[in-house]
């Protein structure tokens, strides 16, 4: 997240050099160093806008201000990945938690969220945007709902912003068991619906939940989606290891 065997700044302290040319060599030393190690993709940088001091994972993203965070952003994955993903010092980024997450209400982890448009556009999306746009190659999905509908079966925030209004181009991985916590927010009735829902979405993997290996072939074969989206998903993954060079 901040360092390998070098261990550096937390991103709050990262962000409080106001120095994001620094922030990108400490995050290519990450890379050199973890790479070297046949670690080739990291869950980091946390981007998260974040104007609740009560949050407890607060430290791990650059505060509440977009302009800032959206430098830093830049810099930790243009630091990670350098201008070559196969090079040797490389290492694949992946920004989170998208999108919302330090917005949680009363600071309480997992929590849902109340955002505006308006605020998400000009307060929260920035980092993700400039992320996005300094080529990281991951994304992962947040944990909460925003405004009753949770992140990881919302095909608005995660295919039609994240896509459609910022053009990321590579794929999107699910937070620790986001997938099997649908049903806990009350959208999803059974482990076949965590799937069916999050998939159609444009969540392309999920992370320790084994809903979609568990459900997607019986899915499929009854009609209930489409082989065409699941190939979509796996295609996303497959293009970001071979641009990776994992292949060769």
């Amino acid at each position: 997240i901040h360092g390998h065997h070098t261990v550096y700044p937390i991103g709050l302290a990262a962000a409080c050099s106001f120095n994001p040319e620094l922030v990108e060599e400490c995050y290519h030393c990450i890379a050199k160093e973890a790479a070297s190690e046949s670690v080739h993709w990291t869950f980091s940088p946390m981007i998260d806008v974040c104007h609740e001091p009560r949050w407890g994972r607060i430290i791990e993203g650059q505060g509440e201000d977009p302009y800032l965070a959206s430098r830093m952003a830049e810099a930790m994955v243009k630091g990670f990945q350098g201008e070559d993903l196969t090079a040797d010092d490389s290492m694949l980024a992946c920004a989170k938690h998208y999108v919302g997450y330090g917005a949680s209400e009363g600071g309480r982890d997992y929590f849902r969220t109340e955002i505006s448009d308006y605020t998400l556009f000009n307060s929260i999306l920035p980092p993700f945007r400039a992320a996005v746009k300094a080529g990281v190659a991951t994304v992962m999905s947040s944990f909460n709902d925003i405004n009753g509908q949770p992140v990881t079966s919302s095909k608005k925030y995660l295919t039609d912003i994240l896509r459609g209004e910022l053009g990321f181009e590579g794929f999107v991985v699910s937070d620790w068991t986001a997938v099997h916590q649908l049903m806990k927010q009350g959208v999803a009735r059974n482990s076949a619906d965590c799937a069916k829902m999050a998939l159609t979405a444009g969540l392309d993997m999920e992370m320790t939940d084994n809903h979609y290996i568990a459900n997607l072939e019986n899915l499929v074969l009854s009609g209930e989606i489409s082989e065409e989206v699941v190939d979509l998903a796996v295609k996303r993954v497959l293009k970001i290891k071979l641009a990776k060079g994992l292949f060769d």
